[in-house]
């Protein structure tokens, strides 16, 4: 018989991911090898998943396609915990890799998602994630996952470096400032088709109380947004709907938080929407407060 865990069982299964349970179901298959999950986000939803929403080009509300990755993470973590916990020991993203998206998913639409161990050696785990939506699969992707501990990642210390000047960033009417990873200009270089952006976590957003409490750190899936959202900056300076960018997320000392390759998006109906991602892999946490640079080279 399957486990079902819903978001009450899900918060005291999983502790260090807090409020934030996008799920409204995950069933555990298979002794503990396969996972099934499904969410559907009503209109005021009173766990406050629209924040992990936008626009799309006809004004409807539907997932930001990052957060469908955590999605799928918080789909696979589960068949972990029985393992991790007693050790003391959490799952924490090492890479997402292989992604092809689909399509918009709507708010409103039944999110299926699934996850299933293809690798286990640790202390990695390999899972193969995919989600549907009324049949149709709308995203596959391979997700890497590490093991630390609430005490390793709570010791890691803040790095408020300061930033370089950066001119304010306007775009992204279609999504709310919460989640817009980027906050100014630093550098642009036409010829070469790079943009460095700058962005400081801030100590009040949102996402602080659910990822990690009590030693909180900046989603991984937002880390690549930023990169995506350089990007895009990058391809609005060159009048582009559509590029191919890989970069990188670090601090201002120049230590690397996070590398993407091959960051593919297209415009859709206005809107710009992650297509495709080869692989980003993350190498430090960031913490609230934290001060990064996001580079973005075009191809």
């Amino acid at each position: 018989m399957p486990i079902a865990l819903d978001p009450k069982a899900l918060e005291a299964h999983l502790p260090h991911r807090g409020c934030n349970m996008l799920p409204d179901l995950v069933e555990v298959h298979d002794c503990g090898k396969i996972a099934r999950s499904v969410a559907t986000v009503p209109r005021h939803d009173p766990r406050g998943r629209e924040i992990m929403g936008r626009l799309d080009g006809a004004g409807n509300a539907c997932w930001y396609e990052p957060f469908v990755f955590e999605f799928l993470a918080l789909t696979g973590i589960p068949l972990l915990t029985p393992r991790l916990a007693p050790a003391g020991h959490v799952a924490v993203f090492s890479s997402i890799s292989r992604v092809v998206f689909n399509c918009q998913v709507p708010f409103a639409g039944k999110l299926i998602g699934h996850a299933e161990i293809t690798r286990d050696r640790a202390p990695f785990t390999v899972f193969s994630t995919w989600a549907e939506v009324d049949g149709h699969k709308v995203l596959e992707a391979e997700v890497m996952s590490g093991v630390s501990t609430l005490v390793e990642v709570s010791s890691r210390p803040l790095k408020p470096l300061p930033l370089p000047p950066a001119e304010p960033i306007t775009e992204f009417t279609w999504k709310k400032r919460a989640i817009r990873f980027v906050d100014g200009v630093v550098s642009w270089d036409p010829t070469a088709k790079k943009i460095v952006c700058s962005y400081t976590y801030p100590l009040d957003h949102p996402f602080v109380p659910g990822h990690f409490p009590g030693a909180p750190l900046m989603m991984g899936v937002t880390q690549l947004t930023s990169v995506a959202d350089a990007a895009w900056v990058a391809a609005g300076k060159l009048g582009l709907k559509a590029c191919t960018a890989s970069g990188s997320v670090k601090r201002p000392d120049g230590s690397e938080v996070a590398e993407v390759r091959e960051l593919v998006l297209v415009d859709d109906a206005g809107v710009p929407r992650i297509a495709s991602l080869r692989r980003i892999a993350f190498r430090e946490p960031v913490r609230p407060g934290d001060t990064l640079l996001i580079e973005a080279t075009l191809g």
